[in-house]
């Protein structure tokens, strides 16, 4: 600004069935291997929240289990939960003081917690800042910095944990603002293991007058490049990344959305244009600038007359390394591939859901099962 059903799913009663299909077999594998954790969604004007059961259902319009719709919504574009649980959401129209502003939005576990009897909760904290333009995804560092992309102001924010830890509504400077020469419109931003950053660019930025000439490309810089947040001031470097990885002539880079490693190392990354596909990096190939084939490229199929992955926006990973995916074009769909799916092809999600309450998806992660 995701997979569907297995034909034939067992349940639990082998001993009435004369003949054990490999597709029911197959199905009941798949959905031994959902995560353990809950599936948080920016959608439209609201946060929602899938559950693990959920996502072992195949083709399906199940509700979400769990729906934020705090007056302060604007229109949600990323959700990113601290080392406590707490759910902080980017929004780049959020309502602040009856004025739509940019913001970042904090509920607190407790919150969350409660949504069952209260899902219209007030925000603990809201953080404004005449540096926010477009604020999309952010990531926490070990320190408990939250590191933002802000696509259309074209840098990367830091807030500091001291500032994070501010209830009530603050208007504040970011401690670091990052700008770089290689910067257009960054959206998709996460850390590896060994605290290098990386930055999808997912294109079509101006900022202050000034268009882009970098590519839609994704671009690391090192850990030791990057500023320590100070206590106190802001600075403002100008960074070079020490690693580019760029569209390998076969869309698989084409205005990447969201950045995830999953516990090998290797970078997953979702196209919300060319062929609206997910792609994986090899770890083996991200020590040096070039164009490396995917190892891995998932692509879209239909399902019931829908297209599995169209404009695809979120992307993560959960703890049994299954991924999720969110399309921003109809049907707005959520598709979630078992770890066992992730080779090259166009692969029936494990759970493929639509319905009328996904609208304008956009990020996801997997965090606090809130059942």
């Amino acid at each position: 600004m995701m997979l569907a059903v297995n034909r034939i799913r067992y349940r639990g009663r082998l001993a009435t069935l004369g003949v054990v299909s490999a597709a029911a077999v197959l199905a009941a594998c798949n959905m031994g291997t959902v995560g353990t954790k809950g599936l948080w969604i920016a959608n439209g004007n609201n946060v929602l929240e899938y559950i693990p059961k959920q996502l072992g259902t195949g083709t399906s319009a199940a509700a979400p289990h769990s729906t934020i719709s705090s007056a302060s919504f604007g229109t949600p574009q990323g959700v990113t939960f601290d080392a406590n649980g707490n759910l902080w959401v980017m929004d780049p129209q959020g309502m602040v003081n009856g004025a739509m502003t940019p913001a970042l939005f904090e509920f607190s576990a407790a919150q969350l917690a409660k949504l069952a009897t209260d899902n219209a909760p007030d925000p603990v904290a809201t953080i404004t800042s005449t540096a926010l333009v477009v604020p999309q995804q952010s990531v926490f560092d070990a320190h408990g910095n939250q590191w933002v992309a802000d696509h259309d102001g074209n840098t990367i924010l830091v807030f500091t944990a001291a500032q994070l830890a501010m209830t009530g509504i603050n208007n504040l400077n970011p401690a670091v603002a990052i700008s770089s020469t290689a910067f257009n419109g960054p959206l998709g931003i996460v850390f590896d293991s060994a605290g290098n950053l990386w930055v999808a660019n997912n294109g079509s930025v101006t900022a202050k007058g000034v268009t882009s000439s970098a590519g839609t490309t994704i671009v690391r810089f090192a850990a030791a490049t990057l500023p320590m947040p100070p206590a106190t001031g802001m600075v403002t470097p100008m960074l070079t990344p020490d690693i580019t990885l760029s569209d390998d002539g076969k869309n698989s880079i084409q205005s990447p959305w969201e950045l995830a490693f999953d516990s090998s190392g290797n970078l997953w990354s979702s196209n919300s244009g060319g062929t609206f596909s997910l792609v994986e990096f090899a770890k083996a190939n991200l020590a040096a600038t070039g164009a490396p084939m995917p190892a891995v490229t998932i692509s879209s199929m239909t399902v019931g007359g829908n297209a599995t992955l169209n404009e695809t926006n979120g992307l993560c990973i959960d703890d049994a390394g299954s991924v999720a995916a969110t399309s921003a074009g109809t049907p707005f769909g959520l598709a979630y591939y078992t770890k066992s799916q992730l080779m090259t092809g166009s692969p029936t999600p494990n759970t493929f859901i639509v319905n009328t309450t996904l609208n304008a998806v956009a990020g996801c992660n997997f965090g606090p099962n809130v059942n």
